[in-house]
């Protein structure tokens, strides 16, 4: 028994030690904070282009908006914080984490959400 204890807090360990080794850019990957940066300061309550929550639409039309509008809708953007074009400035890392905040929050998701 104590040596099954001695393997079981090894792997612990070792599991705590791996996921603390993930590169911190990997790690700040958030979805919500990339989308209040580089989405809602264009799409806030009031605004020119509309204001857009993962609330507004379904997780389908998510889906369909970053695989069928998103790049011709944004080709021209340009940044308001980065200065440079918006499309350009994002990597895809951060685009999924953007696509997955906003599916996983939509309108029809166990748990909506706006982006607050």
């Amino acid at each position: 028994m104590r040596r099954l204890n001695f393997w079981l807090l090894t792997l612990s360990i070792a599991c705590t030690l791996m996921i603390g080794a993930c590169p911190a850019s990997a790690q700040a990957l958030n979805g919500k904070e990339m989308y209040r940066n580089n989405c809602k300061v264009c799409h806030d309550k009031g605004s020119a282009q509309g204001q857009y929550t993962p609330m507004t639409l379904t997780q389908d039309q998510w889906r369909n908006f970053f695989k069928l509008k998103l790049a011709s809708a944004h080709k021209s953007v340009i940044h308001p914080k980065g200065g440079g074009k918006l499309l350009e400035q994002i990597t895809p890392d951060q685009m999924k984490a953007i696509q997955r905040f906003a599916i996983d929050h939509a309108a029809d998701s166990e748990q909506p959400a706006i982006c607050g």
